[in-house]
């Protein structure tokens, strides 16, 4: 087991919407990765993803109260897209026209790279198109 893994928006909407298909799934598994102790990482463009995706007036309170919580948070570390991380994710994003990968997707898979981590709270078949482990596939 790495020491890192990553978060993806399909695991944050789990989490915050109990009536999402892969609540249970996600949050059981966060959870057990919590209790050992793991170091979570996630990006700027994944949260606004997950606000964009969860804007509806029923969720804005609990997407508001996470983000704030996420940013005291010494176990999860949100990473901002800067213009290194912009730039190398467009690049992957231009030259994969045979994938369906988001600008999102492309920008998680440099940071997995760099960071050198394998596994990502997802269940987004792109992330192992990518060389990645998507926990919550394999559930």
């Amino acid at each position: 087991m790495s020491g890192e893994y990553f978060i993806d928006t399909v695991c944050w909407i789990a989490l915050l919407n109990q009536d999402d298909e892969l609540h249970d799934i996600a949050d059981r598994e966060y959870k057990r990765l919590m209790n050992l102790g793991v170091h979570f990482v996630t990006t700027s463009a994944v949260l606004n993803k997950t606000a964009n995706s969860l804007s509806k007036p029923q969720f804005r309170g609990a997407v508001v109260e996470f983000y704030h919580r996420l940013q005291k948070s010494s176990r999860v570390e949100i990473l901002f897209v800067n213009q290194h991380y912009w730039s190398a994710g467009w690049k992957l994003y231009e030259e994969r026209f045979d994938k369906s990968w988001s600008l999102t997707d492309c920008i998680s898979f440099v940071v997995m790279q760099e960071r050198e981590m394998k596994e990502t709270l997802s269940n987004d078949r792109h992330f192992e198109q990518a060389g990645f482990q998507a926990l919550l596939r394999r559930q």
